[in-house]
């Protein structure tokens, strides 16, 4: 009676260490598997640039959904020419796009994104209203990579 109960102790625990080890290396593969898929000296997914002064077709062209720039041609209505330059010093536009969300609203406003890891990364930009009743202007600018999905909520 003795052994038998002590070999399915040994049994269970090793059934259960078997578990545990085999948990740890999903759990493993599962983390270094957007680790691997990551090409050396790959872009991030997503990076805000710095803020620009945009010409004023853009608050009309922006209105409830953001502008998409894949070339310096489609940036030229809403940027001046020395500010294209500027992007482009900091975009590689064959690499990645540019999205540009103009609106006006409360001062308070405030645009978010977050990145959901997936392959490609899949991006939802937010945006919260304020509460204040000033109206201000707002631009918000970024670079993503030409593979990654994004929508607005």
């Amino acid at each position: 009676m003795w052994l038998s109960f002590t070999w399915t102790s040994l049994a269970a625990a090793r059934m259960f260490q078997l578990a545990l080890l085999s948990g740890a290396a999903i759990a493993g593969l599962i983390v270094l598997a957007p680790l691997a898929a990551e090409e050396p000296g790959a872009k991030p997914p997503i990076k805000e640039l710095e803020k620009l002064p945009v010409l004023p077709k853009t608050w009309d062209a922006a209105a409830g959904k953001p502008i998409e720039i894949r070339s310096a041609e489609d940036a030229a209505p809403y940027f001046a020419a020395d500010d294209i330059a500027k992007l482009t010093k900091q975009v590689d536009l064959k690499k990645q796009f540019i999205l540009v969300f103009a609106w006006r609203g409360s001062g308070q406003d405030k645009q978010t994104f977050t990145v959901a890891e997936s392959a490609p990364e899949q991006i939802f930009f937010t945006r919260e209203r304020g509460r204040t009743k000033d109206l201000r202007e707002h631009v918000k600018i970024y670079a993503l990579r030409k593979n990654v999905k994004w929508s607005t909520k």
